[in-house]
């Protein structure tokens, strides 16, 4: 059994006319006008599969299909639809309609499942849309640690909050009422371009992930005092020389830490930026990966940051200030999202079932599937993103038989778990 590729395409092409910017990629920002047309266009498809559609508290839309089982907890499936600004067509879309596809040929096979199945269309997963940690909000929604705060705070680049987006868009939120009950997803399974270059570089057509690294912000700022470059070495208060210093120390740290944790200064802003001039002030960007829940038990991050900052301080007579970029309701960094080991294996013999080459592979950005990691048992497929493995951009591609392969995998996987064990 396998799904459509050109009914992919038609999905994936008709939805990137939903732009905002057109001639200069996709952008479908959360809560606009291109979000409604994309969410009339998903509705329209799935009435024709006499699906029970409905959305949540949180405005992120379903489509179900009952099984035999009553009140048994459900297999969910989809991704989001929403872009950044100046997007590709594939981030996100591709596993949105991989799903609505999977969903068509259920319907078609007349497919008897067992445990009831809901297709999910999400349209706010995006962080640029409100700014950093403000992303994946409809499974924060659905596991209950998206806050009213949050609404009430963040602001996309037309000046709005969350609450008056959605206002605007015709949404009031209710949180209580589109949190899920614990047990009540028995799998939550989403698609995805890869968005890196492993895939396409060696030439292998499915990637399966075991675990998606968790991940720390912070930012760091470095206060010192501006000077000629005639000022005597011994006077000076420089800015950089101390960002500097904390780099090396950062870096050190981290390696003292093992293999289970990566860490970076991959930033720095410098005024003046200039050979004129002693730097007067510095702004740098930690990002932090980890590999183990162990690692995020055990090391307190923000202290092991700020011991660094009150050293080169103290040192070199500056003033130093951290500030975290942090999710509200999770630590900073957070541990890594384990996918379901016996499900990553049945998906390796469906990939060979089916002749697909595939690969385990743990890197990638964030997902939805990060957050339902510890709500449910959570897996991920990736397929290829070419041109290097570029994305959000409008050089963002992914052949549509790649995503074709992704959803035959999806396919024969929602079959597997959506039907009860008789042992």
């Amino acid at each position: 059994m396998e799904t459509n590729m050109k009914r992919i395409q038609q999905d994936i092409e008709t939805l990137a006319t939903f732009t905002s910017t057109p001639g200069c990629g996709v952008t479908r920002s959360s809560y606009t006008k291109e979000d409604q047309m994309a969410k009339d266009y998903l509705i329209g498809e799935m009435k024709k599969l006499n699906l029970e559609i409905y959305e949540d508290g949180f405005g992120t839309l379903f489509g179900r299909k009952e099984g035999t089982l009553k009140d048994a907890p459900v297999v969910m499936f989809g991704s989001h639809y929403d872009t950044v600004l100046n997007a590709g067509a594939f981030d996100g879309v591709a596993g949105t309609v991989a799903a609505l596809e999977v969903m068509r040929i259920l319907n078609e096979t007349q497919f008897v499942n067992d445990y009831p199945m809901e297709l999910i269309l999400m349209n706010a997963e995006e962080g640029a849309t409100f700014g950093p940690s403000t992303g994946v909000s409809n499974s924060r929604a659905m596991v209950g640690t998206m806050t009213e705060y949050e609404l009430d705070t963040v602001k996309n680049r037309f000046g709005q909050t969350k609450r008056e987006a959605m206002a605007e868009y015709g949404l009031k939120p209710d949180l209580e009422a589109a949190k899920r009950k614990p047990g009540s997803i028995k799998n939550f399974i989403e698609m995805h371009v890869e968005q890196g270059p492993v895939l396409d570089r060696e030439n292998i057509e499915i990637g399966l992930i075991k675990y998606l690294a968790g991940i720390g912000r912070y930012t760091i700022r470095f206060y010192g005092q501006t000077a000629d470059s005639t000022a005597p070495m011994s006077s000076r208060k420089d800015a950089l020389v101390a960002a500097c210093n904390f780099v090396s120390a950062f870096d050190a740290e981290m390696k003292a830490l093992g293999e289970d944790v990566t860490g970076m200064v991959g930033k720095l802003d410098i005024t003046p930026n200039s050979n004129q001039f002693v730097p007067e002030y510095v702004e740098g960007k930690i990002e932090i990966r980890t590999f183990s829940k162990e690692i995020v038990e055990k090391t307190d991050f923000k202290a092991l940051v700020e011991k660094l900052l009150h050293q080169v301080s103290k040192q070199f007579g500056i003033r130093t200030e951290l500030e975290e970029i942090r999710r509200i309701n999770y630590p900073n960094p957070t541990g890594p999202s384990i996918m379901n080991a016996e499900n990553v294996k049945k998906m390796e013999g469906i990939c060979d079932q089916l002749g697909y080459s595939h690969v385990i592979i743990n890197n990638g950005t964030g997902h939805d599937s990060m957050i339902m990691t510890d709500f449910a048992d959570t897996n991920m497929i990736y397929v290829p993103s070419r041109n290097g493995g570029v994305s959000h951009c409008p050089e963002e591609w992914t052949d549509y038989e790649s995503i074709k392969k992704g959803a035959d995998v999806l396919l024969h996987l929602v079959m597997d778990v959506s039907k009860k064990n008789e042992d």
